[in-house]
């Protein structure tokens, strides 16, 4: 009879959260990329239903209200309350405001792979 230890195989965490260190008017944010379900919960915070034109009720995202949320969730660095992300000066909000929109809605680079196992083409980063 074998004695040896069967192995328990953990699954790879997979890809990590972007982050971006930036520096606004003397202030230093870290910013972190918001996982797809924290995402979720933001919008349906940052919604509320609606009666189009016809009465019929829809669900309506604030949008203005979902980036505020979106750059409390994603700042990591100092840690802000609500009320500190409301009291962001305009073009400073606004700065970060792109910082947050890159970090999640930005193109992913990838590369794609030949039949050969080689790097054929590499999409570039960013929101082009």
């Amino acid at each position: 009879m074998s004695t040896a230890k069967s192995a328990i195989e953990v699954s790879d965490p997979g890809i990590t959260p972007e982050e971006v260190t930036v520096e606004i008017r003397g202030q230093r944010y870290t910013f972190r990329e918001l996982e797809i379900s924290e995402y979720n919960k933001l919008v349906k915070q940052a919604s509320h239903e609606e009666a189009d034109a016809d009465g019929i009720m829809q669900e309506v995202v604030d949008n203005g209200v979902l980036m505020l949320l979106m750059i409390r969730r994603s700042c990591i660095s100092p840690v802000m309350t609500p009320d500190q992300v409301a009291a962001l000066p305009t073009r400073a909000q606004r700065a970060i405001s792109g910082i947050v929109n890159t970090l999640h809605f930005g193109v992913e680079p990838i590369v794609q792979i030949g039949k050969d196992g080689t790097a054929e083409k590499e999409t570039p980063k960013g929101n082009d």
